[in-house]
């Protein structure tokens, strides 16, 4: 081997090893054709927002401190169908009058709630389904017991020839049951997004996803002429608010079924009513109207 043919073989043997080294020494995320997913940072929310509506016909007093302060409460007033958002990442003490004396109660941020009246009359505060101007909060997620649910359908006589909607659905629960036990159409309606999420998912596990259908929106503005029975488990003022909307909607005959409320203004429609205990042994109400 001459001179100039070994310089040739080291040279090369060189470049061999730097490229090697090069290779291993690589890192993964820029190698080229890896086929790795790009990782992305969560996105958080920012601001933090509280909201409070009022559902009820009168104008709120209230106030509001951060959790464990000392310094003075905000003294607030909050009118008939207003809603007052405080921007916060802090958990906020909300303090009002409820049989005449303060009650408190702890807000969380991220979350909206609704000042209301209870079954007494008497003002509360409860977990709102939303916090949007342009709808109205009909009431907050409280599921009805499946044992409440099976005598809603039993008191409107439900088969697989009715059209069941659901107003403010929940998880979906009644209008599965409807499919799953009288073979009868339902559509469930929810302006919270979570909730049609898990409504859908709960449909697709009982195998009733062809006859039960949900759809995201404002049930006050949605058309619900098609129904034979519907059925609600509302505050006594989202009840009144809904009346005009079943004369004008639902067909003569149509049933209305509500757990635990009365539909004001309908008391000469109500063909039936019903207490039934729930697997606690706690008892509901039920109400049957006939349009």
């Amino acid at each position: 081997m001459n001179r100039t043919t070994k310089f040739i073989l080291i040279g090369a043997l060189i470049l061999v090893g730097l490229g090697a080294f090069l290779l291993l020494n690589q890192k993964p995320q820029e190698s080229a054709g890896s086929g790795e997913p790009s990782v992305s940072l969560p996105v958080f929310p920012t601001p933090k927002e509280i909201t409070i509506r009022n559902v009820t016909k009168d104008v709120v007093t209230y106030s509001l401190a951060p959790l464990g302060s000392k310094a003075k409460p905000i003294e607030k007033k909050l009118a008939a169908g207003a809603i007052d958002r405080v921007p916060t990442a802090q958990t906020m003490v909300v303090t009002y009058k409820k049989y005449g004396q303060d009650v408190t109660y702890s807000l969380n941020p991220g979350t909206p709630y609704s000042f209301r009246s209870d079954s007494s009359g008497q003002l509360d505060i409860w977990v709102g389904s939303h916090g949007q101007e342009d709808a109205e909060d009909l009431a907050p997620f409280v599921p009805t017991p499946q044992t409440v649910v099976a005598k809603m359908l039993e008191m409107a006589q439900a088969d697989k020839d009715d059209i069941i909607y659901d107003i403010g659905c929940g998880d979906g629960r009644i209008v599965i049951f409807a499919a799953q036990q009288y073979g009868a159409h339902g559509v469930g309606i929810d302006i919270d997004p979570e909730r049609i999420k898990e409504s859908k998912a709960n449909a697709k596990k009982a195998g009733v996803e062809k006859l039960a259908k949900f759809r995201l929106g404002d049930a006050t503005k949605t058309d619900i002429s098609a129904a034979t029975i519907v059925t609600v488990y509302l505050l006594p003022e989202s009840n009144e608010l809904l009346r005009p909307k079943f004369e004008r909607e639902l067909k003569p005959g149509t049933f209305v079924v509500s757990h635990n409320y009365i539909v004001p203004g309908w008391e000469a429609k109500e063909v039936d009513s019903a207490t039934v205990k729930d697997e606690e042994g706690t008892e509901h109400s039920v109400y049957l109207y006939k349009r």
